[in-house]
């Protein structure tokens, strides 16, 4: 099933973005009376029928619409610090939404060698793996400051900090994430600094290891999402 991307479904009858309408008509040779299926990355997935097949004005009407299609039960928010390397936050992003993520912020900490990151791109790539991958939901994303992150009041989720503590054993894929809302944070390349760890764990955040080895950051990341994802199918 080939999903094709639209912001807003609002309206029963309207025209699809220029990209996805050359895709849709010059790429995968749809025409006039044809069904598609549009999800605005939002949980909503609409099967539409085409009226119009020109490249310019490809138009289509709402057959039918589903509400939180493919929603989990469950929250996971994946607290970063970008990486150095853009391109591995972009290979982050779209592995984090083929396996399912909620939200995503990117954490401005002590030791971060990146502050600032394209937003907007993220959520163009955003959109593609949500196509690619058939879901429905693109993540909530975000670039704040590590304190104003730390601080915020997260009652409705269990709090996990991963860090190179040599001396921690507690695992991350031994917690109880089963039905649980989740927020995990991982640190910059040059780690968490002494007074952001000891403020972490001032605002109830528990010590976590993620695996035997040391990861990338962006790989530590992906391997919160995939731990987290498949204690949801247990």
């Amino acid at each position: 099933m080939q999903f094709f991307y639209h912001p807003e479904l609002n309206q029963k009858v309207f025209e699809m973005l220029p990209d996805e309408a050359r895709h849709c008509v010059k790429s995968l040779r749809k025409n006039v009376g044809d069904e598609i299926f549009i999800t605005d990355g939002k949980g909503r997935l609409a099967k539409a029928q085409i009226l119009d097949a020109s490249l310019l004005h490809c138009c289509v009407q709402i057959v039918d619409i589903q509400e939180n299609y493919g929603l989990r039960r469950t929250h996971f928010h994946l607290a970063i610090a970008p990486t150095k390397n853009a391109d591995r936050i972009e290979w982050l992003v779209e592995k984090s939404i083929e396996i399912g993520i909620e939200e995503i912020s990117f954490l401005r900490c002590e030791h971060s060698e990146r502050t600032k990151i394209d937003l907007e791109r993220l959520q163009r790539l955003a959109v593609s793996a949500l196509k690619q991958s058939n879901t429905t939901w693109v993540p909530l994303m975000q670039i704040i400051d590590y304190e104003d992150f730390i601080k915020f009041n997260y009652a409705d989720a269990d709090l996990y900090m991963a860090w190179c503590d040599e001396h921690n054993e507690d695992q991350f894929a031994n917690c109880p994430l089963q039905d649980k809302n989740v927020i995990l944070m991982v640190g910059p390349e040059g780690d968490f600094s002494k007074e952001e760890i000891a403020l972490a764990r001032e605002n109830g955040f528990r010590e976590v290891k993620l695996g035997g080895r040391r990861l990338r950051t962006e790989t530590a990341g992906l391997y919160g999402a995939v731990v987290y994802a498949a204690a949801q199918v247990k």
